[in-house]
């Protein structure tokens, strides 16, 4: 049971707090002038805080989405597990909406230079998982990728594979709630949409609706730059498996390295928009794509009714599960110091 107080009660409360459609909205928060250096261009930069939602990641909604959509379907009969390939946000939050619906157990394919933390997390969350040595250069249908091997598992009538990366209840969730909610949070004067690419649908659903109310406004793909990592992001060599038309949603493709994600993701963090490495590539690759655009001269046809170029990107998550990462990925004199580091018991190395 929810109410407008906010208030879950009853045998399905966390199956209702879970429900995007039983939430109230997900906050759209300007990032500050510090990190926006087109403010005085009347360009404004709103982030969608999708790590504010229960699971704290944005693939709660998909996950959500996908397995109430299999139970409707009765397709949740008989199954004791589900399997799926993700080395975080996405399984974890397929096992807690699984368990909602009956389902205890369940398997993640992880490559192999998954880190420790990340794996941590899933054993916390009750994810078994099962690591995978991937294919140097993955293909669609690679018998050796966790994908192919995921999806022959839910072949057997006791399991289930969601299938992230082809599944139409994956981006349909997006559709349904999250371009909704930013249409209305912008009361239709949107100029521009970011989002990272990882199994794009994040993109693909929040831009379909968006586009439904207005066919001309601009999509800008940020995908991970080739040799440079950014966990849960893509290159375009490994968007190759998903299986989602994602280009057909993208009018403008960007791609940014790992120094620069991790630093804006810092940086966001510390003014209080606690977001993830992701989250810095989105933004990062936004404003890579301002700058062409300023450069060009085409500012001025973003402008909407109000005279601004009012852009939003989605933080998927927070920077928590990462914080091991940042010091390989951001200069050492972007850290304060630590002052009597000769007296710490536990430092790493010692």
């Amino acid at each position: 049971m929810h109410t407008s107080k906010n208030v879950f009660k009853g045998s399905e409360a966390i199956k209702d707090f879970m429900d995007p459609g039983k939430l109230p909205y997900v906050p759209l928060v300007e990032i500050p002038q510090a990190l926006n250096p087109f403010a005085d261009d009347g360009v404004r930069i709103l982030a969608k805080m999708m790590n504010l939602l229960p699971l704290g990641n944005v693939k709660a909604v998909p996950a959500y989405n996908m397995i109430r959509e299999k139970a409707l379907a009765g397709e949740l009969e008989g199954v004791d597990a589900l399997i799926e390939n993700s080395s975080g946000n996405t399984v974890f939050s397929l096992a807690i909406a699984a368990r909602q619906f009956g389902v205890e157990k369940t398997y993640s394919y992880v490559p192999a230079e998954i880190s420790w933390n990340k794996l941590l997390m899933l054993l916390f969350f009750g994810v078994e998982p099962i690591v995978n040595q991937e294919p140097t250069t993955p293909a669609e249908n690679d018998p050796a990728s966790g994908v192919y091997k995921a999806r022959k598992d839910g072949e057997r009538p006791d399991m289930i594979n969601p299938g992230q990366y082809e599944n139409p209840d994956n981006p349909g969730a997006h559709t349904k709630w999250t371009g909704p909610q930013i249409w209305d949070q912008t009361d239709g004067k949107l100029s521009l949409f970011a989002a990272g690419l990882g199994t794009t649908g994040t993109l693909i659903g929040t831009a379909t609706y968006l586009k439904q109310q207005k066919p001309d406004l601009p999509v800008v793909g940020v995908m991970r730059a080739p040799d440079h990592y950014v966990p849960g992001a893509r290159t375009e060599k490994l968007l190759n498996l998903v299986d989602f038309d994602w280009r057909s949603h993208v009018d403008h493709m960007e791609c940014a390295e790992s120094e620069i994600s991790y630093r804006l993701s810092m940086a966001m963090s510390r003014r209080g928009m606690m977001a993830g490495p992701t989250s810095g590539m989105a933004l990062a690759g936004l404003l890579q794509h301002l700058e062409k655009i300023k450069a060009n001269g085409q500012l001025d046809e973003l402008r909407n009714t109000d005279g601004e170029v009012l852009c939003v990107f989605p933080i998927p998550d927070g920077p928590l599960p990462y914080l091991d990462e940042y010091p390989k990925y951001v200069d050492a004199s972007e850290f304060p110091p630590i002052h009597n580091e000769e007296l710490l018991l536990n430092k790493p190395g010692a």
